[in-house]
């Protein structure tokens, strides 16, 4: 691989796919009107909402954000533009039951959630504890949708990896990453002290536990990249020579170097759990990467694999990329084209365009929700010189 399929999005609804696969992802981005408007018809009539993942597939995610679109521009000119509310939402697995409350909170009656069988638990599961338990959650079939990080969690190999961690440590504690489902939590919990965790919050998570438990022992799982790349964050930082007060203003109030060298130490990481997903970010894209995109800015999900991790990770120390979550990307690339399209105005240097590239380091669905964001903040800041 020489080059990655790509999309360059501009201002004025400006798309040009670059490749085959950009291609046939880009045809989705516009849907026909018709489709729009019978979804939008059957939700209101339903008094539905939705909450989808960021990784659904892309033609399912262009008529989603049209609806979701057209839903907020009749609810501005209805309600104020401050007030504006849709019954759709794109989002990472935790946000997804947040956005299911505030719909709840605004009258729907019932909530479609479109992804894997722990993320509608996940759903339900928020809406018990925000009073909206009689809500009901539907799932988009009756089959098990299944999820392989998940099932690595549900295999007798995890919970012996769990006693053992028990058995052999005073202060053990098990981070398990929220993509399991709401059994795999419960047994998990039996077997020793467990929280539960997104890849929006791991990091501080186990800094607040160790700070609280100074000789805890993380046993984090099931996946086996994300605990690792965790070890390799605290490394990485350790190894660029941030001082105890950077640590402290920037990552920790509480945390030093000794500190950071003794969690860093004491994270027990389960061997044996991937997303078949992010495990495809090997060596040839790594290479890809290396010999062609040192200009860009590289993003890496948590999820992939290390050698991938480690690119964006540096590239993170500088400002020149991000690891974390779906939505942490989704943040730092809207950001980045928003700090430009400031500076471009700023600068009014006539038509001259200015590209910015990024690497996506995740699922190619995230490519929907990136588009609408982009083209947002182009629209916002009337900028026409800046694509991404």
């Amino acid at each position: 691989v020489d080059t990655f399929p790509s999309i360059v999005i501009g201002a004025d609804g400006f798309i040009s796919p670059q490749g085959p696969f950009a291609e046939a992802q880009a045809q989705f981005l516009t849907p026909d009107e018709e489709s729009v408007l019978a979804l939008s018809k059957t939700l209101d009539e339903a008094n539905m909402g939705v909450v989808a993942h960021y990784y659904m597939d892309v033609e399912l995610q262009g008529v989603l954000t049209a609806v979701q679109k057209q839903q907020l521009k009749n609810s501005s000119s209805t309600n104020g533009s401050d007030s504006a509310i849709s019954r759709i939402a794109i989002a990472d697995s935790l946000a997804m039951g947040d956005h299911a409350v505030k719909m709840c909170q605004d009258g729907a009656t019932s909530i479609a959630c479109l992804g894997v069988d722990f993320m509608s638990e996940s759903v339900a599961t928020i809406l018990t504890r925000n009073g909206f338990g009689h809500i009901p959650v539907y799932r988009a079939t009756s089959r098990s949708i299944g999820c392989s990080l998940a099932e690595s969690a549900e295999q007798e190999s995890y919970r012996a990896w769990l006693q053992k961690g028990m058995a052999e440590n005073d202060n053990a504690l098990h981070v398990v990453y929220i993509n399991t489902s709401l059994e795999t939590k419960a047994v998990s919990n039996s077997i020793v002290p467990t929280i539960t965790c997104t890849s929006s919050n791991v990091m501080s998570t186990i800094l607040q536990a160790s700070v609280e438990v100074p000789d805890v022992k993380i046993l984090y799982g099931p996946d086996t990249y994300m605990g690792d790349n965790l070890v390799t964050m605290l490394t990485s930082i350790l190894d660029a020579g941030w001082d105890d007060d950077k640590i402290a203003s920037d990552l920790h109030p509480k945390h030093n170097r000794e500190s950071l060298k003794t969690l860093r130490d004491n994270i027990d990481v389960f061997p044996h759990g991937n997303c078949v997903v992010h495990h495809m970010f090997g060596n040839e894209v790594v290479n890809t990467v290396k010999r062609n995109y040192d200009d860009a800015y590289v993003t890496a999900h948590l999820e992939v694999p290390g050698e991938m991790f480690e690119i964006a990770m540096e590239k993170s120390l500088d400002g020149s990329g991000v690891v974390g979550s779906t939505s942490d990307i989704l943040k730092f690339i809207s950001a980045k084209v928003a700090e430009a399209a400031a500076e471009e105005g700023a600068n009014a240097n006539g038509e001259k365009k200015r590209r910015l590239k990024f690497v996506l380091g995740t699922e190619a669905g995230m490519v929907t929700s990136i588009v609408k964001s982009v083209q947002d903040i182009l629209e916002k800041s009337s900028c026409r010189t800046v694509e991404a």
